[in-house]
C-alpha cells in the first residue's frame, strides 16, 4: 500500500512529462509546412477490469495531446492518435501508459 502511495508522484510526473513532450511534438508538426502525418485508430485490448482503472487509464490517454479515447468497451479501447506510427508503437505506448496506471491502482500491472 505505501509503495503504491509513494509511487503515485512519479507516475502523475511521468504524466506531466509525457504531456509537455506531446505538446511540443504537436506544436512542431502543426507549425511546420508539409504533411501532417497518418492519424492511427488503433484497438487496445486493456487489462483494466475496474470502473477505476479503465477511468484513470482513459483519462491519462485523453489528457495527453494528440490522443483520444473513442471508444470504451469491455475489454478494449479504440483510441485515436493524431501523429500516429506503426500500429505496434502505439500499442506499446498504451501498454506503458496502462502499466503505470495499474502500479498504482493494483501495485502490480499484471
Amino acid at each position: 500500500m505505501i509503495r503504491r502511495v509513494l509511487r503515485a508522484p512519479l507516475v502523475l510526473l511521468w504524466l506531466l512529462w509525457n504531456v509537455l513532450v506531446s505538446s511540443w511534438d504537436l506544436a512542431r508538426t502543426a507549425l511546420t509546412p508539409g504533411p501532417v502525418g497518418s492519424p492511427v485508430l488503433v484497438r487496445y485490448p486493456m487489462r483494466c477490469r475496474t470502473n477505476v482503472e479503465v477511468t484513470a487509464l482513459s483519462w491519462a490517454i485523453t489528457v495527453t495531446p494528440g490522443t483520444l479515447v473513442t471508444v470504451i468497451g469491455e475489454t478494449d479501447l479504440w483510441v485515436h492518435v493524431v501523429l500516429g506510427g506503426p500500429r505496434e508503437e502505439m500499442i506499446d505506448m498504451l501498454r506503458e501508459t496502462e502499466d503505470r496506471v495499474l502500479s498504482v491502482l493494483r501495485g502490480d500491472p499484471s
